[in-house]
């Protein structure tokens, strides 16, 4: 009798100590997603400051304007703060999220519960990856909805504020600045067409060949962005599933094209088992890339998306020489 008091009164001890490193675990993740939360209001208030300071650059590029230089250097310094700030916005949400794994981990019933490793490429894990894959490209919809059409919407109005105190003493600047903020509201406008064309299933029934050549079609027709496709055949090489998932990779890479590489033409084709999509844009530095000196959220998610399916992505650029995505297509056609 004496032992089997003993044996409880271990085991109850041993559940105690369990059940508060669980607690703890979860005070510390619901305490990290806070200060994460606390971050990103920070971060977004300095986001709407560089972004207002633009906007009054664009404004004043129209006419001299001796305060022009100080202003630009200015946006140019809080923009490299930006940066960096994002990228500690990063890892914060990062390391939030690895939390969450860790306290569902702990808590799950299942004694063969696969470790909440997010670098793990098991099938096992795949479960992790996609929840991970899943949270990110929500971030990054949201961020992509806070940087466009939200501020767009803040923007204009700061400029209806300014065309109510110049609309009687000076209508010629305020008819400019009209034909300003209908410029502005109209790529708004054009920017939730787009996140709305993002939110629906990939149209992939008519094929992925067609549906890579509608969609080069229309980003063409929306951005005077030429995108040439030549990928017959690829239809034969994918599930419909993995087809889908390469149509938002590519969607993805032409917006990377339009936001960041400065180019006139897109070349989208087929080589083997292989998909590039080539631009002639400024390129970038991958090797900064690769040591996390710059972050690119675009690159990350399309990279998930290729390893979900079954694929790799590799980048290749080199700064004034345009950049290259290949994805080496898994061979998934039952």
């Amino acid at each position: 009798m004496p032992n089997r008091t003993a044996a409880a009164t271990s085991q109850n001890s041993l559940n105690r100590t369990y059940t508060q490193a669980s607690e703890q675990l979860q005070r510390q993740a619901y305490s990290t997603h806070l200060l994460a939360e606390r971050f990103r209001t920070q971060y977004r208030r300095r986001l709407e400051s560089w972004l207002h300071q633009r906007a009054r650059l664009e404004r004043r590029a129209r006419t001299p304007d001796p305060e022009a230089d100080a202003l630009r250097a200015e946006h140019e310094s809080l923009g490299r703060e930006l940066a960096v700030l994002q990228a500690r916005l990063k890892r914060l949400d990062a390391a939030a999220r690895q939390l969450d794994l860790v306290c569902n981990y702990l808590l799950s019933t299942d004694p063969q519960a696969p470790e909440p490793s997010l670098a793990d490429n098991s099938e096992a894990a795949m479960p992790l990856r996609i929840i991970q894959a899943q949270e990110g490209e929500r971030q990054r919809l949201a961020e992509d909805v806070h940087d466009g059409p939200a501020q767009i919407l803040t923007n204009a109005i700061f400029q209806v504020e300014y065309l109510d105190r110049v609309m009687d003493d000076s209508p010629r600047a305020a008819h400019a600045e009209l034909g300003f903020l209908r410029t502005m509201l109209r790529d708004g406008l054009d920017d939730v067409r787009a996140f709305i064309t993002e939110l629906r299933p990939p149209a992939v029934d008519v094929g992925l060949a067609r549906a890579l050549t509608d969609k080069a079609a229309d980003f063409a027709d929306r951005h005077g962005i030429q995108v040439d496709v030549a990928v017959n055949g690829i239809d034969a090489h994918l599930t419909p599933g993995a087809k889908a998932s390469v149509l938002r990779i590519a969607g993805e890479a032409l917006q990377n094209v339009r936001k960041h590489a400065e180019a006139s033409q897109v070349v989208i084709g087929l080589e083997g088992d292989t998909l590039t999509i080539a631009d002639n844009g400024r390129g970038f530095d991958v090797m900064r890339l690769a040591s996390g000196v710059t972050q690119s959220f675009g690159l990350q998610f399309m990279r998930e998306r290729a390893e979900l399916m079954g694929a790799s992505l590799q980048v290749e650029s080199r700064q004034g020489e345009g950049t290259r995505i290949l994805i080496r297509l898994p061979d998934s056609k039952p």
